[in-house]
Order: C-alpha cells, then structure tokens, then sequence
C-alpha cells in the first residue's frame, strides 16, 4: 500500500506492516551513507535497471534508509535480514516502489515555464 501524499510505502513483512519512506531526511542520510548524491544513487539505479546487474549494497541501503521512517535504530544487518524475510525479488520491487513514492512528481509547466494554474469557477 502506497501514501502519495507523503510517499510512504507500507508493506507487511513477517506479519509485520512497515513503513517505509524516502523524504529529505532519509535521502541526507542515504547520501551520507554512499558517499553519492541523491541523482547519483538514481543513476545507479536507472544502469541496474538497463543492464539487469543488481548491486545488493546499493538496494540494502536504500531499503535501511527508507525503513528507519518508522524503525529509527534499523541496522544495515536486520533491514538484510527483512529483505531475505520478504524474499529478494519482491525486495527488489518493493525498494523500485519506494523510490518512485519519494520522488517529487513535476508539475505542469505553463507557457512561460512556471506552473498552471487551476482553472477559477465563475
């Protein structure tokens, strides 16, 4: 189940629901961990995606950093342990998911570049 709103993904895991979230905060913090910028991590992501190479760092990492949203004090070792509790396919899918639920969506741009606005009832 996704929240749009607030970009927050829960999934049950071992009977377990977890939320999982990609906002400013775990985004910081995921920088800090790989040492890469946010675009930079996307990128990576994008080339493992066209070259069907999975890079299991890369995916236990944003899996940790999405998952301290709600479980704070979440190790690297216990969020592996979760993906292999949730199997590592459907992690995979699960960390896609969350990816996209933290991105910001673009806005429709208007003519000269800022956004539309909505249409006024008269």
């Amino acid at each position: 189940m996704t929240n749009n709103v607030r970009g927050v993904v829960t999934q049950e895991i071992g009977g377990k629901a977890y939320g999982f979230r990609l906002g400013a905060n775990e985004w910081c913090e995921l920088e800090g961990d790989l040492g890469k910028s946010t675009s930079e991590i996307v990128k990576d992501l994008e080339m493992m995606a066209r070259s069907a190479q999975v890079n299991l760092k890369l995916f236990r990492s944003i899996f940790r950093a999405a998952l301290s949203y709600s479980e704070p004090d979440i190790t690297l070792r216990e969020a592996g342990e979760l993906m292999e509790a949730c199997g590592m396919e459907n992690a995979g899918l699960l960390v896609v998911r969350i990816v996209e639920a933290g991105m910001p969506k673009a806005e429709a741009k208007g003519a000269a570049g800022k956004p539309k606005r909505a249409a006024r009832s008269r």
